[in-house]
């Protein structure tokens, strides 16, 4: 399941919250939901500059879901947007390593400052 957990402020930021499986299906649905209908990203797409995605409370990624993580940064950032991974589960954070994703995404956990990244330099 996949929540607007705040509102969605043009210019500003939003966070979305995943539930349980990020996989083909709920990847799909992500990506309507960032894109709009059409998949242009406008309108009906998210249009805060920044897309806060909490996975915390992911139990299970799949390499679908993956990609759709990395498309969704790729979209955003095409946009001139910006998507920040927010307390990904263990489950999230070891496949994205494994598939060298994490290195291509800004993701953030609680307490660290904002602007802090963990991504490598140059990204």
């Amino acid at each position: 399941m996949i929540l607007l957990t705040s509102p969605d402020v043009p210019g500003g930021r939003v966070e979305i919250t995943v539930y349980g499986d990020l996989d083909r299906a709920a990847g799909a649905e992500l990506r309507r939901m960032l894109t709009g209908p059409g998949g242009s990203g406008e309108p009906g797409g998210i249009g805060a500059a920044t897309v806060e995605l909490d996975l915390a409370h992911v139990s299970f990624l799949d390499c679908a879901g993956a990609r759709a993580l990395l498309g969704a940064d790729e979209h955003l950032r095409g946009l001139g947007r910006e998507l920040v991974v927010l307390r990904p589960s263990r489950p999230v954070l070891r496949l994205l390593g494994l598939l060298g994703f994490a290195s291509h995404l800004v993701i953030r956990y609680p307490g660290e400052v904002a602007g802090a990244t963990c991504t490598s330099p140059g990204h």
